[in-house]
């Protein structure tokens, strides 16, 4: 009876180690995937992508030995667009005087050439002919003949410009001839003048870069001139002439000598 007993324990004993053994079995072969399964690998970044490759343009840009690439700096008024641009327009002379006061006209019409932001060349011509006729009875009778000419040159120098402005000072120069000459009963009665001045205008050139034509300009200008004026006459076969000499200052006295001798206009090509 013992025995049998004996062996019931034994069995129970037996049985109830294979049911621990088994559960320690299944529970370590339920961990081990978790513990061996790898953590996946970081993505990368969009972030980091776009960093890096900026980064490395970075490195290519500051490289030694990689030349540096400067832009070209604009300038940063009207009258800086303009330097090596040809100008067209009116110089400021519009004739000259004959013996007895009268102005044969010959507006000076010329260039401008800004060779560097400071120094130009202006050159300008003006003439003019003319002649005329009246018939009288069936008769024709001539009328006077006129004619004049004149040369203009000048060294505009730019002092200061910003936006539309450039302040600047022109010394100059011009030389001109003139005359008429008319048949009266068989004798011809001639009338001739010669004008030179020399001197410098201070003044502004004014860019219609505000209205979006920079390449239009106006200037307007005083200054100093020394006037030289002869004039000749001949009249009934008796000659005259006269000499005046001046210096002084130069301003318009009437408002439309702003458009006749003060005030010269421009346009660059």
């Amino acid at each position: 009876m013992n025995n049998g007993k004996l062996r019931i324990v034994s069995y129970l004993a037996g049985l109830a180690g294979v049911l621990v053994t088994s559960s320690a079995f299944a529970q370590a072969a339920d961990a081990a995937p978790a513990a061996a399964a790898p953590a996946p690998p970081p993505q990368p970044a969009a972030a980091d992508a776009s960093a890096s490759s900026s980064g490395s343009a970075q490195v290519g840009m500051a490289l030694p030995g990689a030349a540096p690439q400067a832009a070209a700096v604009a300038g940063s008024s009207d009258h800086d667009a303009v330097v090596g641009r040809l100008a067209v327009g009116y110089l400021g002379r519009n004739g000259v005087t004959i013996a007895g006061g009268t102005l044969i006209p010959a507006p000076v019409i010329g260039v401008r050439y800004w060779l560097s932001d400071l120094l130009g060349i202006d050159a300008g011509i003006g003439f003019g002919f003319g002649s005329s006729s009246t018939e009288v009875a069936g008769m024709d009778n001539d009328g006077p003949s006129t004619h004049a000419f004149i040369i203009h040159g000048g060294v505009p120098l730019s002092l200061a410009s910003a936006g539309h402005f450039s302040f600047q000072i022109v010394p100059e120069l011009n030389l001109g001839f003139a005359g008429t000459s008319q048949d009266v009963g068989g004798v011809t009665n001639k009338f001739s003048g010669f004008h030179l001045d020399v001197g410098a205008r201070a003044g502004a050139e004014i860019h219609f870069g505000f209205i979006n034509v920079p390449q239009l300009s106006l200037q307007g200008s005083v200054g100093a001139r020394l006037n030289i004026d002869n004039t000749s006459q001949t009249v009934m076969n008796v000659d005259s002439s006269t000499s005046n000499f001046s210096f002084g200052t130069t301003v318009g006295d009437n408002p439309w000598n702003i458009f006749t001798s003060n005030v010269a206009a421009l346009y660059y090509f």
